[in-house]
């Protein structure tokens, strides 16, 4: 009962949301921690990502070498590059430390690049558009 009413306050107050999402068919075992932290008056989200159990990018797509993390506020908006994970190959995970979004609603993916410079995302998704705020 105290867990639950602590739950609900914490709730109340507005603290960060986690999700955790599944990979798609081209990373079935991987799992997406993200961390958001929406500030509704500066309508803005503190943004942290951690990816487990990812496998190297040249696996999911031949010749890329990155994960890079996207961003949009709504479906009919271009997405935007975030940042890219720091990957370890040895580990299988992947993170991308807290960075700010300038929306305190948005979708966030998660895709294997050639490079981590791409301008737009590739189809290798390996974690779909998901909801946040």
């Amino acid at each position: 009962m105290l867990g639950l009413l602590a739950s609900m306050a914490l709730a109340a107050c507005g603290g960060p949301g986690e999700h955790t999402v599944q990979g798609t068919q081209l990373a079935p075992g991987a799992d997406a921690h993200i961390t958001a932290d929406v500030d509704p008056d500066a309508s803005t989200t503190r943004v942290a990502v951690n990816v487990e159990h990812l496998p190297p990018p040249g696996r999911i797509d031949a010749g890329s070498e990155r994960f890079v993390v996207w961003q949009r506020p709504s479906s009919t908006a271009p997405w935007r590059r975030v940042g890219v994970l720091d990957y370890n190959a040895d580990r299988r995970h992947g993170s991308l430390a807290e960075t700010t979004v300038p929306y305190a609603s948005f979708e966030l993916l998660i895709t294997v690049e050639k490079q981590s410079s791409a301008q737009s995302p590739s189809s290798a998704v390996v974690f779909a558009p998901t909801p946040i705020g």
